[in-house]
């Protein structure tokens, strides 16, 4: 048996999303803070409990008087990150990417729009980075916006030079046995598993939410490594 698609691949594909209360609540508030702009907004969970999927979730789902971009390495200078933005967006180089990068943000909102940073791993902001990132958004009046998805451990100490976040840990709880049941389900009914495969997973979760401490990546990585063992036999 050669499954052509690993449900349970690490890939945070929008597609791939599996609802649950945790994960909806937390979608919910970070739409709720984009639109009233008035501090960045953090997603703080421990790894593995989908933040990425949730930053894929809340670019495609922002109205389109909002352009995101997506940072999934944010350890940048600003202008390297303004730069880098700006490529994102389609422009060509700039000497000059901060002020360029001021004056987009500032003709989307003359418009009713705005641009929004999607950082992920906000953790590895370099402190230089985190300070003036909290400036510029304080002082855009809503122009530029800011949400990140982070840690909260050692590594998070920069995240204090962003000044006053909106702080969104509804995520931080690991899915319950039943959650899991149902994002397994869910998983397997996206990539519409052969039945010999399906009661193979199904059979395999008996042990999987103790072994996997409800963490999804967890869950997803034991599941992957059934399949990969499916498709070498």
């Amino acid at each position: 048996m050669s499954p052509t698609f690993d449900p349970f691949a690490d890939n945070p594909n929008p597609a791939c999303y599996v609802p649950r209360d945790a994960s909806d609540r937390a979608l919910g508030e970070l739409l709720e803070c984009v639109g009233r702009p008035d501090r960045p907004a953090a997603l703080l969970a421990p790894p593995g409990l989908g933040k990425t999927l949730l930053l894929r979730m809340l670019w495609a789902r922002l109205p389109a008087a909002l352009r995101a971009v997506y940072v999934p390495n944010p350890v940048l200078a600003p202008a390297e990150l303004c730069a880098w933005t700006l490529g994102c967006l389609g422009s060509a180089p700039w000497s000059d990417p901060i002020a360029v990068l001021a004056a987009y943000a500032d003709h989307r909102a003359e418009c009713g729009g705005a641009l929004v940073w999607l950082v992920d791993d906000a953790h590895s902001l370099p402190e230089e980075t985190a300070r003036w990132l909290g400036h510029v958004v304080a002082r855009s009046a809503g122009a530029l916006r800011l949400v990140i998805a982070a840690v909260e451990d050692e590594r998070a100490k920069t995240l204090a030079a962003l000044g006053p976040l909106v702080r969104i840990d509804a995520l931080a709880r690991p899915m319950q046995p039943r959650e899991t049941v149902r994002y397994v389900a869910g998983r397997l009914d996206h990539a519409c598993v052969e039945a010999e495969l399906r009661e193979r997973c199904q059979a395999a979760l008996g042990a999987i939410p103790e072994e996997s401490a409800g963490v999804p990546r967890e869950v997803s990585a034991t599941l992957s490594a059934l399949f990969a063992r499916e498709g070498s036999s």
